[in-house]
């Protein structure tokens, strides 16, 4: 018996028809763009999504694209990774490259690029919105250059033609902004909560009659990969457990994907982080991940705010003679770390007011993280 029926549905970048327990937001999203929909360009719209890995940031807003050129013919989705395109000229280009417009071999001048997106929009009668995900590195490269984008083609004789959609997993993404661009966003902030283990067993369902064949995947499997991810609240974790799980037992040749796929699974996404892990990430990554756990140590508590380990992490700094880099710097350790494994960044509410992020040490002992950065740091001063 085969395994897949349609394996490239589980791949990072497919994004299914529905997304389940983001209904909500879904419609949320078509109603602040409803004019867009409807093809007439009323307003520009600016909207922020916010949530931590594997919430569907990037699903939803792709998924909303896809209806939206599908509502008008006028209308176009273009979606920009920000960490490959961090500033306004290299944003622009990839716009114009997507509308089809041809760019001269000279180059053209941020300026010009915007001039010539607004004059094609206009030109075609055109509506376009622009996902900016990984929204942070846009930010912090070109910050000018953001509130360029946000305000392009406000003239007062031309219709608003160009509408956005930034997309981060900074809980603080708001406080970083100058006052002109936080104002923009504030009335148009979506919060992406962790799924909860029963909507992630929703999720690996339907992903499951998505890409797999009725009946291969056993029940102690399927629940197996939803108390792994309920941990994280992360579905993406969840869909690259059902497919590598696959693997192996389409591997092994069996007719069954069983718990003990999923457990091999999970080892060769997660293995245990070993020293010569630690040993790729830079000096000022090596002071966050001591500062973490010192924290997490000191404090028993399970998850510490990025506020707390930033104050603890310029300690750690003063320690060993080193200045502290400023918060932006700080909050792409944190990203790297993350996408590393190494670090767990959760969306959670402050004690006072708003959304903040939350920090813990996924699937290693905060004693040993300690034990394991201070050799390091240490066999690195006395070299």
């Amino acid at each position: 018996m085969r395994i897949f029926k349609s394996e490239e549905k589980l791949s990072p970048e497919y994004v299914p028809p529905r997304l389940p327990h983001r209904e909500k937001e879904l419609s949320l999203l078509e109603t602040f763009f409803s004019s867009y929909m409807a093809g007439r360009p009323a307003v520009s719209v600016r909207v922020l999504i916010v949530g931590a890995v594997g919430t569907g940031k990037t699903a939803l807003s792709k998924l909303f694209g896809r209806k939206l050129e599908k509502s008008s013919s006028q209308a176009r989705y273009i979606h920009i990774n920000c960490r490959i395109h961090t500033t306004l000229s290299s944003i622009l280009k990839k716009i114009v490259e997507e509308l089809g417009a041809p760019i001269p071999s000279r180059g053209l001048a941020a300026e010009e690029l915007g001039a010539k997106l607004v004059d094609l929009l206009e030109r075609k009668k055109m509506l376009t919105v622009i996902g900016l995900d990984e929204f942070d590195g846009f930010l912090h490269s070109d910050p000018r250059g953001v509130y360029t984008l946000l305000r392009l083609g406000e003239e007062a004789d031309r219709e608003a033609r160009v509408s956005i959609i930034a997309i981060s997993r900074n809980a603080e993404i708001l406080e970083e902004m100058d006052e002109s661009v936080r104002g923009v966003f504030q009335a148009g902030v979506i919060y992406l909560e962790e799924y909860n283990h029963r909507q992630l067993a929703d999720i690996v369902e339907y992903r499951c009659s998505e890409a797999l064949y009725p009946g291969v995947m056993t029940e102690e499997a399927k629940n197996l990969i939803v108390e792994m991810a309920s941990e994280s609240g992360d579905a993406r974790y969840a869909v690259e457990l059902l497919w590598r799980a696959g693997k192996y037992a389409e591997n092994e040749g069996a007719t069954r994907v069983v718990p003990e796929h999923v457990r091999k699974a999970a080892a060769s996404i997660y293995p245990s982080i070993k020293r010569e892990v630690l040993t790729y990430v830079s000096r000022h990554e090596k002071f966050l991940l001591l500062a973490a756990a010192r924290l997490l140590l000191s404090s028993g508590k399970s998850h510490i705010s990025s506020t707390e380990l930033y104050q603890a992490y310029k300690v750690v700094c003063e320690e060993f003679g080193a200045p502290a880099r400023a918060y932006t710097r700080f909050w792409e350790h944190m990203q790297r770390l993350e996408d590393l494994g190494l670090i767990r960044i959760k969306l959670g509410k402050g004690e006072s007011h708003g959304r903040k992020s939350f920090i813990t040490l996924p699937g290693i002992p905060a004693s040993i993280m300690v034990r394991e950065i201070s050799a390091l740091l240490e066999s690195a001063e006395g070299e």
